[in-house]
């Protein structure tokens, strides 16, 4: 166990062992037949198990939230969290998986935090309970509070099965001090692809011999996450797949053939590689960045805390909107991140005390804190009126990007949630690969990708009938 984990969970044991003295000591797991919220002489609290996969900087702002709930309404509603570290998100949907396909719901924990990659895995269980209905039980609990385009991106056939927790966006990060060595202005970084491929031209430096790369100008191969949004802001808005990437039921073909939105990234993805600035690295890519060894790649806005710490005073940091295909792809992007998931588990009746978290992270003030800590923008509208959040604004400009970019983005754009979900990424990554380095068609590229992604859906489509 890593130093990390261990003092995780030695906080949770502490706000645990503290809220059993102050509530009187009892069984912390009963039969699943007691109330789960306070009441006069209650002697134990509803311990809710909730699985994440936050580490470093995200990971110390989620086990202090979860100690000061555990420190306030948890000790005066007799409810304590207990936050477990799963790992990454895929280990997360891993471990759950297990505990759903042997429908073990003993072994599910009340609460877990999932990806877009997982969300396949849990949607139609039985044994998850749609936050939808969590809310349509608390008559002091609206949807209308929270950004709507997050709520959108929880949502499958109509109802919000998830509670949109850390939601993102991808943005640009640029090294302002490159830009101005290249002779670039480095308040205006690159709109459309057709302007990252002059930038990145402009921004590749080479050692004395005239051949090895000292620093890229762009870099990073294009998956999934980024195609989302580059398949998305086309036409207004444009989907990978049919049933709007699946959000309306279970994708059965991918629809970026027939509508030529592959073709058309493709063909302006292929002009940022013959400018000859572009890095093809499908690993450390943020490493790489904060190295000075390239000079602008693309991640999640999630990552913008941990930048800024690492990059520290090497350079100046700047961060933009996420490049258009090209100027009529108008869209905006898609949101990304996570969402928290309910189950039932024989553990806390009706999840009442799994909903007082879950209320408690979407609150205004620890949506801040989420957001001050992470770089992940508030769901709480709540938050945007804050005196502090506008403060923290004025000193943290780089912030507010996301969140404009997020405000001139059609909500419609959505996170492609099909089977596969990880085998689709590397071979997104793969085919995009061999396109660039053995010079293959963008027709022909197009076709293998649709070929391969379309068997991911009849195959799991014949075994799971809607």
């Amino acid at each position: 166990m890593n130093i990390h984990t261990y003092m995780k969970r030695t906080f949770s044991l502490t706000f645990l062992l503290v809220a059993m003295v102050l509530l009187g000591t009892g069984p912390l797991f009963g039969s699943g037949s007691r109330d789960t919220t306070s009441t006069p002489g209650a002697t134990a609290p509803v311990a809710v198990e909730f699985w994440h996969s936050n580490s470093g900087l995200l990971g110390e702002a989620m086990t202090e939230l979860v100690a000061r709930f555990n420190a306030t309404v948890g000790t005066e509603k007799g409810i304590v969290v207990q936050e477990i570290y799963q790992g990454k998100a895929a280990d997360v949907a891993t471990k759950l998986r297990a505990g759903l396909q042997a429908n073990r719901a003993q072994d599910l924990p009340d609460l877990a935090q999932l990806d877009a990659t997982g969300v396949m895995d849990v949607r139609d269980s039985a044994m998850m309970v749609p936050v939808q209905l969590l809310v349509e039980s608390d008559p002091d609990f609206t949807l209308d509070e929270l950004q709507p385009g997050t709520v959108l991106s929880m949502t499958y056939k109509g109802k919000l099965i998830g509670m949109p927790f850390n939601a993102s966006t991808i943005l640009l990060y640029y090294n302002k001090d490159a830009f101005r060595k290249a002779g670039l202005d480095p308040q205006r970084p690159p709109r459309t692809l057709a302007e990252l491929a002059d930038y990145a031209g402009k921004l590749v430096t080479y050692a004395s011999d005239g051949k090895t790369v000292v620093q890229y100008g762009f870099a990073g191969v294009p998956t999934t996450y980024e195609l989302v949004s580059w398949i998305g802001q086309q036409h207004g808005v444009s989907y990978l797949t049919d049933k709007s990437n699946g959000h309306d039921g279970n994708p059965t073909k991918v629809v970026f053939d027939s509508e030529g939105t592959l073709a058309t990234f493709l063909d302006e993805w292929r002009k940022v590689y013959a400018s000859g600035g572009l890095g093809n690295l499908t690993s450390d890519v943020r490493q790489q960045f904060v190295a000075g060894k390239t000079a602008m790649f693309a991640t999640s806005t999630s990552s913008l805390a941990t930048v800024i710490d690492s990059v520290g005073d090497r350079f100046e940091l700047g961060v933009g909107y996420f490049p258009m295909v090209n100027s009529e792809s108008t869209g905006g992007v898609n949101i990304g991140g996570g969402a928290i998931f309910a189950f039932e588990n024989r553990n806390d009746p009706g999840k009442k005390a799994s909903w007082e978290f879950l209320k408690y992270l979407m609150g205004a003030e620890s949506q801040l804190f989420w957001h001050q800590k992470t770089g992940y923008f508030p769901v709480n509208l709540g938050t945007y009126g804050l005196p502090e959040f506008t403060e923290h604004i004025v000193k943290n400009p780089l912030f507010k990007v996301a969140i404009d970019q997020l405000n001139d983005s059609n909500p419609e754009i959505q996170s492609v949630w099909w089977p596969n979900s990880y085998q689709a990424y590397f071979e997104i990554q793969n085919g995009i690969l061999e396109m660039l380095e053995k010079g293959l068609g963008t027709e022909e590229t197009v076709q293998k990708l649709s070929s391969v992604l379309n068997r991911y859906m009849d195959e799991y489509n014949r075994m799971n009938r809607e």
